[in-house]
């Protein structure tokens, strides 16, 4: 058998015993060289083997959530399967113990302590508990970017209602020169009543990267907490969660870290836990313990148990050979389109040190809704269309599962669609 063959006999068989999880991860070479690795297709090629890429189309659309690689996937089948089989055996006796693994090697992955990590379904979950849970005082200002992600600007608009806090929002800058633009666009706004700034680390409409630590350094000077949104960092950009200088994370593993639907985490400085309302109650914690925020009712353990073999093929990769990928994908097809008339790129695409795979394209003449029905029932290249009040575009999104050939058919459609 040809090995990309083999490979997807392994996916088929996923579920047995034939194929093992490890086996099918054991199948990727080593890593190439850091430098120029991030070009060299027939590793890639490696790695894409290793997920089934769906039929008909092409997803440039991997943001909302990514899809797992086969040793993941198979791994996951095999856990709800055993699940399944001794139903109460394993929830009554053994499910602590794959909560606790999950967490000492997500706290081993982001380089913190697992006393701070709380596993949970998203990250609006995890930032809805640090907004509803704050101990808030009527007049408190917050600092929030006009591009934060709408369910945390919906939370802290209910927290406005609620407690009686003050929204003030950044103006940040499609496209900044330098780091002060940003940094003064939420610093410029701090006064003696503001209690917190949110950051959004990437962005999810543009995937411009924020300069995090650099306004969490401002913030702690004025005794500022600062909440930040990770949920298209983490896997993504190679950091440590202390790295940022923040109070709170929050952050998604189903996108970047390729886990399955329903998994995030929050990340909080030990000793704000027991300042914190959970958002189910829970009094049989101890006030200090981060378990006192998992009191969401029954959930799928198996998408829990899957974390460290998502850890795994990421680090199998690396994580500085991944970040380098991902952009080098995102600048491969921007750099072709950049300067073709009527087309406008909504990200720093040039700069490293403010994005990752993430893009937004317009094209003169066209909505964001047009665009993408163009792309996909002419083109079949699946994105998604952001209409905001701060940008409005298509979002491009690969990832390791998408080849050169499908950004050279993107640029294609853009070229075409932008001469009319």
């Amino acid at each position: 058998m040809q090995r990309r063959d083999f490979i997807s006999g392994s996916f088929a068989l996923a579920g047995t015993a034939l194929i093992s999880p490890q086996l099918m991860l054991q199948t990727l070479p080593t890593p190439p060289a850091l430098e120029g690795g991030e070009a060299d297709e027939n590793y890639w090629n490696n790695v894409r083997s290793l997920y089934k890429r769906p039929d008909g189309f092409i997803n440039l659309e991997n943001g909302y959530f990514s899809h797992q690689p086969s040793s993941t996937l198979a791994f996951h089948q095999q856990s709800e399967k055993d699940i399944n089989t001794r139903t109460s055996v394993f929830m009554r006796k053994e499910q602590q113990t794959a909560i606790e693994t999950a967490r000492t090697s997500l706290a081993g992955f982001l380089a913190c302590d697992a006393e701070e990590i709380a596993l949970l379904r998203n990250t609006t979950e995890a930032m809805n508990i640090v907004i509803m849970g704050f101990p808030w005082k009527k007049g408190d200002e917050v600092v929030l970017g006009n591009q934060d992600y709408g369910s945390m600007t919906e939370a802290f608009r209910q927290a406005a209602q609620r407690f009686g806090i003050v929204l003030k929002y950044a103006q940040v800058p499609l496209r900044p020169n330098n780091d002060m633009e940003v940094i003064e666009a939420y610093t410029g706004l701090f006064t003696r009543k503001t209690r917190m700034v949110h950051l959004t680390h990437l962005i999810n409409l543009s995937g411009q990267v924020i300069p995090v630590a650099s306004i969490a350094a401002v913030a702690k000077k004025r005794n500022i907490m600062v909440a930040v949104d990770s949920a298209h960092a983490v896997a993504h950009l190679e950091f440590g969660i202390n790295n940022l200088q923040a109070d709170f994370v929050g952050a998604s593993l189903h996108k970047w870290l390729c886990n399955p639907l329903g998994s995030g985490f929050l990340w909080m400085r030990k000793e704000l836990i027991p300042n914190i309302w959970p958002l189910m109650g829970d009094t049989s914690q101890p006030q200090s313990n981060i378990r006192r925020f998992e009191h969401v009712g029954t959930r799928p353990i198996q998408t829990l148990q899957c974390i460290p073999e998502s850890i795994a093929f990421h680090n199998k990769i690396g994580s500085a050979l991944k970040e380098k990928r991902l952009r080098y994908m995102m600048q491969y097809w921007t750099s072709k389109v950049a300067k073709t008339p009527k087309i406008q790129i909504n990200t720093p695409w040039e700069d490293a040190t403010r994005c990752g795979a993430i893009a937004n394209v317009a094209i003169d003449g066209y909505t964001a809704n047009q665009l993408a029905e163009i792309l996909f029932a002419k083109y079949r290249i699946f994105t998604v269309a952001i209409e905001h009040p701060a940008i409005h575009g298509v979002r491009i999104t690969p990832h390791l599962s998408n080849t050169i050939e499908d950004l050279d058919a993107l640029v294609t459609a853009l070229t075409e669609i932008s001469s009319g």
